[in-house]
């Protein structure tokens, strides 16, 4: 796994936020929904600690970096428990060893890798926040990403990520139908 080279490490959490930012632009092929989950943890939660900032730019690490021989894909299994409980605690691991390589600090190091084990399920405020922030990431940004999915899971992944969020349900709600007309326009071209 690559470390990002930054000289914006421990000490700093700003840096980290920084540095976290740019490691994700540089090796994550869904940045842009990763960049937008932060500024909807800063407009959802705008005192929200650094823990949850960071962990919103790293909550889908293990996207970036896909495991050989392993089969799971976030097309067939997003409703699968097994996939979903595997996918957060994936991606803790790597966004714990990025941390742990940049410098952070350990208690922080160990908020980010609790938020984001628990980014698709939420349970306490500041996961719900992150995984409210995720999905409307993720209704804004992702519909001409899974274009070409098959429809039944397309539409049932968009509807799903509206309707998990306990935090913000109106924004989440208000997102859906442009989300699916984006997805329908992109699918069909």
């Amino acid at each position: 796994m690559p470390s990002g080279g930054s000289d914006l490490r421990a000490g700093c959490p700003q840096g980290l936020l920084l540095a976290a930012r740019a490691w994700v632009e540089e090796v994550h092929p869904s940045a842009p929904h990763l960049v937008r989950t932060l500024e909807w943890v800063d407009r959802l939660a705008p005192d929200a600690r650094e823990a949850l900032r960071i962990a919103a730019l790293l909550h889908d690490a293990e996207r970036a970096f896909p495991e050989p021989g392993v089969h799971w894909s976030p097309r067939d299994h997003w409703d699968v428990d097994e996939y979903v409980r595997w996918h957060q605690d994936r991606s803790a691991e790597i966004a714990g060893r990025w941390l742990a390589a940049q410098g952070a600090d350990a208690e922080l190091a160990g908020d980010v890798r609790r938020l984001v084990a628990a980014h698709e399920v939420g349970g306490w405020p500041e996961a719900d926040v992150l995984q409210a922030a995720d999905s409307l990431s993720f209704l804004e940004v992702m519909p001409p990403a899974i274009a070409s999915w098959p429809a039944e899971r397309a539409e049932g992944k968009l509807r799903h990520m509206a309707e998990r969020v306990s935090v913000a349900r109106d924004l989440a709600a208000d997102r859906l139908a442009p989300a699916l007309l984006q997805w329908r326009a992109c699918a069909s071209s």
